[in-house]
């Protein structure tokens, strides 16, 4: 008949909130920056705001089975077996974000790799120098180089999380996205691939959101 028929890809879209067990090294910087700025029970609330979070998505995939799935992960820069300890690895330190994949992984869901190793490591060192700078001697221009090269960072991290999706997902495959809040991967998808969004993180946490 001359048309070509094409099979709607999915992918399953969960913005995440970072807890400490995913931050590694950055944790303990990162939450006396973030307590000195909003107070000790605005983060303590932020918390468990977040846990709660945690807990509905967990629950959401507890059982869950969905033949030939795909894991894009936020900040994964490998699959195999290296990927998968890393998975393993993280969810045994705590990460709620990690036990689920790992749970998808042992139903048979496939781990991808996701992202870039290079962005990956700059943005961590740009985050790490500033968190351990003493925050009486960082400047306004340090401050500001700050952002700008983290905007960047993050919408080159994003155009190659989108372009891993597209060359990963098969027609008529269903893929699942565990991505920071503050991502924007959408717009950047080939419009042959229907996404379900399964929460808004916004939404539920309110302007703590963004810490």
């Amino acid at each position: 008949m001359g048309e070509k028929w094409y099979l709607m890809r999915r992918l399953i879209y969960v913005p995440i909130i970072h807890t400490e067990a995913d931050l590694g090294s950055l944790a303990e910087e990162i939450e006396e920056r973030t307590k000195a700025v909003f107070g000790d029970a605005d983060w303590q609330k932020h918390k468990e705001d977040v846990n709660l979070y945690w807990q509905e998505i967990y629950d959401y995939w507890e059982g869950k089975n969905i033949p030939g799935l795909k894991i894009f992960q936020d900040g994964m820069p490998v699959d195999g077996a290296a990927g998968e300890n890393i998975v393993r690895s993280m969810a045994n330190n705590g990460s709620i974000n990690y036990k689920i994949v790992e749970q998808l992984m042992d139903g048979g869901a496939k781990l991808i790799q996701t992202e870039d190793i290079e962005l990956l490591k700059e943005e961590y060192f740009l985050t790490r120098d500033l968190t351990k700078s003493d925050p009486a001697s960082i400047s306004l221009n340090a401050l500001s180089h700050y952002k700008s090269r983290k905007d960047e960072l993050l919408k080159a991290r994003d155009t190659y999380i989108a372009r891993r999706i597209d060359e990963n997902l098969e027609d008529d495959e269903t893929g699942v996205c565990f991505l920071g809040a503050s991502h924007q991967i959408l717009s950047r998808l080939p419009k042959d691939i229907e996404v379900i969004t399964l929460k808004d993180p916004e939404n539920f946490i309110g302007k703590l959101s963004g810490l």
